[in-house]
């Protein structure tokens, strides 16, 4: 499997640091103002869809309880290392994934 998940660095990470930005800009002006390319919906609901993550018992986790518990979404995945990465933080997974 591919550590980055199928979006390579070049270019998933300008898109990380894009999405930063705008919440910046909206959290310190309460405003979207000055985004160019804005993407009309229409008839939209909200939905979920399938992204990668790991399920797993949790220990050390800084806001959640140990115990059983799911990541978000995984944004790199190093089977050899034993480490992944989420939008908010590393996950070690130090007796390798099951299956």
């Amino acid at each position: 499997m591919d550590k980055w998940l199928g979006t390579p660095p070049s270019l998933l990470i300008p898109r990380l640091k894009s999405l930063t930005e705008d919440l910046e800009r909206l959290a310190e002006t309460g405003s979207v103002s000055g985004i160019n390319e804005v993407v009309i919906i229409k008839n939209c609901i909200l939905a979920s869809r399938s992204v990668p993550c790991l399920l797993g018992h949790m220990h050390g986790h800084p806001t959640i309880k140990a115990g059983p518990g799911i990541t978000s979404e995984i944004y790199y995945l190093d089977q050899k290392r034993k480490m992944a990465r989420t939008i908010s933080r590393w996950y070690h997974f130090d007796q390798g994934l099951i299956g």
